[in-house]
């Protein structure tokens, strides 16, 4: 089910740069945590002071740090939701379990004895880190979004925001700038003007997205490919069997399909 908590799209850690503030979080979090709080009897297992302690929070980072940055770009996952994030977690525990038995091999024990005994440590206190990494990364892009919808809703700046199929913002625009929408595949093409210029910018979404946005009621829906500017509507009229919508500064026409042909007629008519 798409509602789950588990289905729900995790985007945090898309772009590189949360990437690399996650890796660098958990890094300087393990060796402060290590050391100063010596978790979950860690100094037991592996008797030494606090430089080997420090030392073993930058080396279990390597593991993370090549899945988080090498190994992540690789994997073709359209959209990352939380499923896949604990997924990814357990597998960089494992491979931190991996990494840090062989790393302290104990030779009065097998290494699947070790691997048992690893896991143990590693899970527990990589969870720490992880998690609080996670938590700041959220609330810096949650505040991030906050900030910039203040702004784009402020009411002297007359701006439409267009989200990706991710929810998050990718473009904004003048209301009254926008030409019309264009969706190809994918991806959904918005043509507006600047300086009497048609410009265009593509977003990864669908037309459908944005109907159900409700972004503006000028935005109106004129064709399964279309989305018009009622206010940049020069003119509508037959040509054969069909008809054409005139767009302001464009010189083709955009097709109106027939379910949408009474609505069109009504506004344009009045």
């Amino acid at each position: 089910m798409k509602d789950t908590f588990l289905e729900k799209p995790f985007p945090y850690l898309d772009e590189l740069k949360y990437r690399l503030i996650h890796v660098g979080i958990i890094m300087a979090y393990s060796i402060f945590f290590m050391v100063v709080f010596h978790p979950f009897g860690f100094d037991t297992w592996l008797t030494s002071g606090w430089l080997s302690l420090a030392i073993i929070g930058v080396l279990g980072s390597v593991p993370i740090a090549i899945s988080q940055l090498i190994v992540r770009p690789l994997i073709p996952i359209k959209t990352f939701k939380v499923k896949h994030l604990i997924i990814w977690f357990l597998f960089e525990v494992l491979a931190l379990t991996v990494f840090m038995a062989i790393l302290y091999e104990d030779p009065e024990f097998t290494f699947l004895q070790d691997l048992e005994t690893t896991f143990k440590y590693t899970g527990l206190i990589a969870l720490l880190p992880y998690s609080f990494s996670i938590l700041i990364i959220v609330l810096i892009q949650v505040n991030k979004e906050k900030n910039a919808k203040k702004v784009l809703t402020s009411d002297d700046i007359d701006l439409i925001s267009f989200k990706d199929e991710r929810d998050q913002v990718k473009f904004s625009v003048k209301s009254k700038d926008i030409l019309f929408l264009e969706s190809t595949d994918n991806y959904v093409t918005v043509y507006f003007s600047n300086e009497e210029k048609v410009n265009k910018h593509m977003i990864r979404t669908s037309l459908k997205n944005i109907e159900n946005a409700q972004l503006s009621a000028k935005l109106l829906r004129c064709h399964r490919s279309f989305i018009v500017n009622l206010d940049n509507v020069l003119w509508m009229k037959k040509e054969g069997r069909n008809f054409v919508l005139k767009i302001k500064n464009i010189g083709t026409v955009i097709p109106v399909s027939r379910s949408y042909i009474p609505k069109f007629k009504s506004l344009l008519q009045s």
